[in-house]
């Protein structure tokens, strides 16, 4: 392998033409690496194929036609890439200057090396921006138990992306969710990287995807979850999971069985405490009764969850909907 190993970038497109040029130019002023752009948007009618057309002479390719979606998108990208590792940059966010000249560098030093992860900024308009935090070094549990998922600053080898299939086209939000579970759990730790260089801006604003469809990032989370419950022998936490989620069918498998019972069990135990220690909804009653009627893995909950299973266990208690509602409104006027 040469000492300067080609970074292939695939940028998913629709409709994003007021982000699309930063996003694009910050590829193309990338120094000091060999780089391969890709762009794949999916039939934009706000002025993005002008856009792409402006910078076509520095793209590998590039295509504009109606497709299935961003994953779609990114495995249409995928199949034409050529370099040693690959990222995708979601085309309203963008690359900081010097971050693939450093990813190359890494990938060319450590010919065992598969994931590459560093920190993303999050820049909100009219505010500085932000360091997110980036993942654990050399936590594994960590990794799949509490992941950062800082997509837009994690790069993958080529062939070890390639051999999970890419993104799973079934989903629509979290796609890199199930990514990095794949290769976290098909992988040896040492096959990752986890670095603290800012890399990638992670673009917040009013019409991105993590602000207008949260609950359904939520759904697919879950429906990742559920399928990792069902092939590791979990079949009461996935029948409890999918009474308070819409969970999305057909979900490729991941590489678990029975002997990894334990481990789903604790991701899941972490799952649910994240996003339902509080309840909201008849559904979500329903469903955290239901998953309060088993029993958490032993020695493994931190201080603040073990606080949110006994709220949560209080406020099962209470009989109906309405009254768990009046409950819950007068706790917090008299607390």
């Amino acid at each position: 392998m040469s000492t300067a190993p080609r970074i292939s970038i695939i940028t998913p497109s629709f409709n994003q033409a007021e982000y699309l040029e930063e996003c694009l130019r910050s590829v193309r002023e990338q120094a000091g690496a060999d780089v391969e752009h890709i762009v794949v948007d999916g039939g934009s009618t706000d002025g993005s194929r002008q856009v792409i057309e402006r910078y076509a002479d520095g793209l590998a390719w590039w295509c504009s036609e109606a497709d299935r979606g961003q994953s779609h998108a990114i495995n249409k990208g995928l199949a034409r890439a050529t370099g040693h590792a690959v990222g995708w940059l979601n085309s309203d966010d963008l690359l900081l200057p010097g971050a693939l000249e450093a990813v190359a560098r890494a990938f060319a030093a450590n010919p065992a090396l598969a994931v590459l992860s560093g920190v993303r900024l999050r820049r909100v308009q009219g505010k500085p921006d932000v360091a997110l935090p980036m993942e654990a070094p050399d936590d594994r549990m960590a990794w799949l138990s509490r992941p950062k998922i800082n997509q837009q600053a994690t790069f993958f080898r080529m062939d070890a992306f390639r051999a999970i299939g890419g993104v799973e086209e079934r989903l629509r939000y979290v796609m890199d969710y199930e990514a990095w579970l794949q290769l976290v759990l098909r992988l040896p730790e040492s096959a990752f990287s986890i670095v603290p260089w800012e890399l990638a801006v992670f673009r917040h604003h009013a019409a991105s995807k993590t602000i207008t469809s949260q609950p359904a990032f939520v759904d697919e989370m879950a429906s990742v979850i559920h399928g990792l419950c069902t092939q590791a022998g979990l079949p009461e936490h996935a029948r409890a999971m999918a009474l308070g989620h819409r969970i999305t069918p057909g979900l490729r498998r991941m590489p678990v069985g029975a002997e990894q019972h334990a481990l789903i069990e604790r991701m899941a135990w972490r799952f649910m405490l994240k996003w339902h220690h509080q309840v909201h909804a008849p559904a979500e009653l329903r469903m955290m009764r239901a998953w309060l009627q088993l029993a958490p893995p032993e020695g493994f909950l931190d201080a603040m969850e073990i606080d949110r299973l006994r709220s949560l266990r209080d406020h099962a208690r209470t009989g109906s909907w309405f009254l768990s509602r009046v409950r819950r409104k007068l706790k917090h006027l008299f607390r």
